[in-house]
């Protein structure tokens, strides 16, 4: 029987795709161990079909707000249905809840970032130096993430993030794709919103490369998640009176859009978890980058995938955005609809 080993997830669907090549790595280094996953309820179904996960534990989808308050003198292994003991924990998330359930469990080793805060639950601390060497955009996020598993004296070998689906998710994914168009023109799906506005194309661009799109033929749907609501209820009358085809979900689950997006042709989106889904599935992504960086967050093979960006000296320190949003206005349409024909 090989180490058990538990690796604590972060809170969002970009942060955790970026962060399975580690976790995969972590698996394929001690192939006998029991790999146990700690995420969020709300996000677990990442890991459905994972072949390198033995176990998903969840906690409650606001666990990390600050006002959700546990008793760690409880007993943890009851709260979560934790193990009473872990050779290795993998803490990504570093906060003060997970920083505090580490320490009950008392691995044998624990990794974590060295956030003065959380430092003292680590017996093998990563260096904020180290860590914050993705914002100079000198490395990718999943470079940073392997950074946490090296600290165990193994040479990490990072690659793409994959995302494994369920065969349900596949299948029905497939007949819903079908069910829109008999036509059986390819799909092209896009996604207007971002869990962050700034991080937004202009809607009206969006539209006007949906107009295009369907006169090359193509069968263009847009994509809305639960928190792009407002987004939805202010263009609805726009997507109606351009007769495009609507995804909605009210909630993040992840397997039912990697399973329509795997049936889709190419996938245009902003910088957010559905562009992280649509390539870890293996779609065809153009994304749009505005105010964050694609040297960070899209470590997605290329030309499969591409991405369309301006440079502007604003960007370097563009943390809340602004206003004008040159870095994405700039985008025009016909910019994306030439790199969407070369990728089709």
């Amino acid at each position: 029987m090989g180490p058990f080993i538990l690796y604590v997830c972060q809170n969002a669907i970009g942060d955790i795709v970026t962060s399975l090549p580690s976790i995969h790595f972590l698996k394929r280094t001690y192939p006998s161990s029991t790999l146990s996953i700690l995420v969020n309820a709300d996000l677990a179904d990442i890991f459905d079909a994972d072949p390198n996960v033995d176990r998903v534990i969840y906690h409650p989808a606001n666990w990390y707000d600050t006002n959700f308050n546990i008793d760690i003198s409880d007993d943890v292994e009851d709260i979560f249905g934790l193990r009473s003991h872990y050779d290795i924990v993998v803490d990504s998330m570093c906060v003060e809840k997970t920083a505090r359930i580490i320490e009950h469990l008392n691995p044998d080793k624990a990794i974590g970032i060295g956030f003065e805060e959380t430092l003292y639950a680590y017996s093998l601390p990563l260096s904020l130096a180290k860590w914050r060497t993705w914002s100079g955009g000198d490395r990718t996020a999943v470079e940073c993430f392997g950074d946490l598993v090296e600290l165990l004296n193994v040479n990490y070998c990072g690659c793409e993030p994959v995302l494994f689906l369920t065969s349900e998710a596949r299948d029905r994914g497939k007949e819903w794709i079908d069910s829109i168009d008999h036509s059986k023109r390819p799909v092209v799906a896009l996604n207007p919103g971002a869990g962050s506005p700034i991080k937004r194309w202009p809607f009206e661009k969006y539209i006007e490369v949906a107009q295009n799109l369907r006169s090359d033929g193509f069968l263009p749907l847009f994509i809305f998640g639960p928190r792009e609501t407002d987004l939805f209820s202010s263009y609805s009358d726009l997507i109606a009176q351009n007769d495009c085809t609507v995804y909605y979900s009210e909630t993040i689950d992840v397997q039912p859009l990697a399973g329509i997006l795997h049936s889709c042709a190419l996938l245009i989106s902003n910088d957010c978890g559905v562009m992280h889904i649509g390539a870890a599935i293996g779609c065809r992504v153009l994304a749009l980058f505005g105010p964050t960086s694609s040297r960070i967050w899209f470590p997605y093979r290329i030309p499969w995938n591409q991405v369309i960006e301006h440079d502007f000296d604003c960007r370097k320190s563009c943390y809340s955005g602004c206003e004008q949003r040159q870095c994405l206005s700039s985008i025009s349409v016909n910019e994306v609809l030439s790199k969407v024909r070369c990728m089709l």
